[in-house]
């Protein structure tokens, strides 16, 4: 065997191509663990996050340049949708959403206030209204008999209910009674009551009373009506007159208060224009000073911030300084 070594060995048209390519194999093999650089693990840059392409990202940014305040966040941090970020030195500005904030609840405080006196002043002249209309329905109240009869009712009380109309008295005997006498009645209201010589009793559920007084005697077949008004009465036409002017005092003054003062339903009003300016003055400072604000627009993680910012710098505006990572 050894022989047979020595003589390949000694032919060198066979040994040349054998060492050769025994050193190709050797240098591709050295290459290989020489010749390659080591691999080593880079931390990434601190300013930045891996970004999946499954992921949104949005990038913040101020609309006007100035000079900044605060920065809240870091890289990697979870921020909620309306948090803020960062701020830039707006005293001014503050201000101003301040004394506009205020303006506003003064004018809605006096707004509410005059509203409260028209309603005031309203239920009073409603009132006042409804005791000369009660007061034109229950002045010089008489029956009125269906025959001569000299045993006239008297009509008395507060007629309280807002009907017009009659009242139909028709007495008639009855042994049940005191007197032996009662009476039915239909018109505005329907019901019967027993005859009370000089006393009175209840013509309703509206207020009114009715006496009968004996004079010589009662005649049962005698009907009677009681009008509601009674036009024909003396005082009439001077409490329908003071009813009539408690109506057109009232519209007069509310009309002239819902001007100034305002309704529940009306925006026409100059207590409700002074609201209305005010609060688009306030409305105009909010977004004037959310210009010097970025906050988060939705829920996610900080996903890169300017490392360059310094709080008291000047940031120029429209310059991506945050950007945030939302599902």
């Amino acid at each position: 065997m050894k022989n047979k070594i020595i003589k390949i060995l000694s032919k060198p048209k066979v040994t040349i191509p054998t060492f050769a390519i025994i050193a190709i194999m050797i240098l591709a093999y050295s290459f290989n663990r020489v010749g390659r650089a080591p691999i080593v693990n880079i931390s990434p840059d601190i300013n930045k996050i891996a970004i999946s392409s499954s992921l949104n990202v949005i990038n913040l940014s101020f609309p006007k340049g100035g000079r900044l305040e605060q920065v809240s966040v870091v890289n990697g941090q979870s921020v909620v949708k309306g948090e803020v970020l960062a701020k830039l030195v707006s005293t001014d500005v503050e201000g101003t959403v301040a004394a506009a904030k205020g303006a506003l609840e003064l004018a809605e405080a006096q707004y509410s206030s005059l509203n409260l006196q028209y309603k005031n002043t309203k239920s009073q002249q409603d009132l006042i209204v409804k005791n000369a209309y009660q007061t034109l329905l229950s002045s010089g109240l008489e029956g009125t008999p269906s025959v001569q009869d000299a045993n006239i009712p008297i009509i008395s009380g507060t007629y309280s209910c807002d009907k017009e109309g009659t009242y139909e008295v028709d007495p008639y005997s009855s042994g049940d009674t005191d007197t032996g006498v009662s009476f039915d009645y239909k018109g505005l209201e329907s019901g019967n009551a027993s005859v009370k010589y000089n006393n009175a009793v209840a013509l309703g559920n509206c207020g009114l009373q009715i006496k009968f007084n004996k004079v010589n005697s009662f005649n049962p077949n005698t009907k009677w009506t009681i009008d509601i008004p009674n036009t024909k009465s003396a005082v009439y036409l001077m409490n329908k007159n003071a009813y009539e002017l408690a109506l057109e005092t009232r519209d007069k003054v509310l009309s002239e208060l819902s001007k100034t003062i305002g309704t529940d339903t009306g925006d026409t009003s100059v207590a409700k224009a002074a609201v209305n300016a005010a609060r688009g003055s306030y409305e105009a400072a909010l977004g004037a000073y959310a210009n010097n604000i970025i906050v988060a627009p939705e829920n996610g993680v900080i996903s890169f911030v300017d490392k360059d910012l310094k709080v008291g710098q000047s940031v120029v505006a429209n310059k991506n300084i945050i950007s945030i990572i939302t599902k």
